[in-house]
């Protein structure tokens, strides 16, 4: 494993470096990715909703829009009254249609084919039969369109329900998908902190022996003891400075020689008149001869 390692300092900052900024680039870039999607898919959610709904509220007012000029064709026996009879006709199986591309539950299509065929049976009800020529109508058809649109709300309510059940099924979803990220972010997190920790450790272990290892050496150096070869063991710039530790301790070596041989050739050359000056200091001092 140790060939593995950077043999410079430099290259261990690098190491280190890459190891902490690697897993943490790719969770930032994760968790940007999962918040696009999650906030791309709330959009489509709330756009979708907002469309579902607003179709299925569209339905009702045609529905009636539609009873009412049906109705108002069969007492008036007016032809003009069948331009908003068909426009409403219209726009509902245009609803429907859109519904049909909205909805995915099979039983939201069934509902929307039923509507397609009560709409047909009412448009057969209204255009297909001859118009009343009185202002009351036979009971017996009368009865037939209320039935018919009483069906018409029906299925258009089953609809809306079906719609809201879509609604609270793609919120479950989302609400899923989030908790997801959630716990996918938070496992990566839990994940990084050991890999910090490791890498930390690692440094420690490969950077503290030869810094403590130079300030020993610095520390003999500074109290003048120089008889210790300076030995640094680690990336290549702590081991050349290692290398110049000892140049200067060999250096200073050299330097507390030269002054010790110094002061020893001082003391040579000075040893005879200081013990001549220090002999007739004393016979002074003992008055041998005589008083000063």
């Amino acid at each position: 494993m140790r060939w593995l390692l950077p043999k410079s300092l430099n290259g261990f900052l690098l190491l280190g470096l890459v190891t902490l900024a690697g897993p943490l680039l790719f969770g930032i870039l994760n968790a940007t990715v999962q918040m696009q999607r999650l906030a791309l898919t709330s959009q489509r959610l709330v756009a979708d909703s907002v469309r579902t709904t607003r179709l299925s509220q569209d339905m009702y007012a045609q529905i009636e829009l539609l009873e009412r000029s049906a109705r108002t064709y069969l007492v008036l026996a007016d032809p003009s009254v069948l331009v908003p009879f068909r426009d409403h006709d219209q726009q509902i199986s245009e609803i429907a249609g859109a519904l049909h591309q909205a909805l995915r539950a099979a039983n939201a299509h069934s509902q929307l084919n039923g509507l397609t065929d009560e709409l047909d049976h009412i448009r057969a009800l209204v255009l297909l039969d001859k118009p009343p020529t009185t202002t009351r109508l036979p009971p017996e058809r009368a009865a037939q369109i209320d039935q018919a649109f009483t069906r018409l709300s029906d299925l258009a309510s089953d609809i809306a329900t079906s719609t809201n059940q879509q609604i609270d099924s793609d919120v479950a979803a989302l609400q899923l998908a989030t908790d997801r990220s959630r716990r996918e972010l938070y496992m990566e997190s839990t994940l990084l902190l050991p890999l910090v920790l490791i890498v930390v450790l690692l440094f420690a272990l490969r950077l503290s022996r030869p810094l403590r290892q130079i300030d020993r050496a610095i520390g003999e150096l500074g109290r003048g003891n120089f008889s210790n070869t300076v030995e640094v063991t680690g990336p290549v710039d702590l081991e050349r400075l290692g290398h110049q530790l000892e140049w200067l301790r060999h250096r200073l070596l050299e330097l507390a020689q030269e002054r010790n041989r110094f002061l020893r050739q001082m003391s040579h050359e000075l040893k005879t008149p200081l013990a001549n000056i220090r002999e007739g200091t004393e016979l002074l001092m003992d008055g041998a001869v005589g008083e000063l």
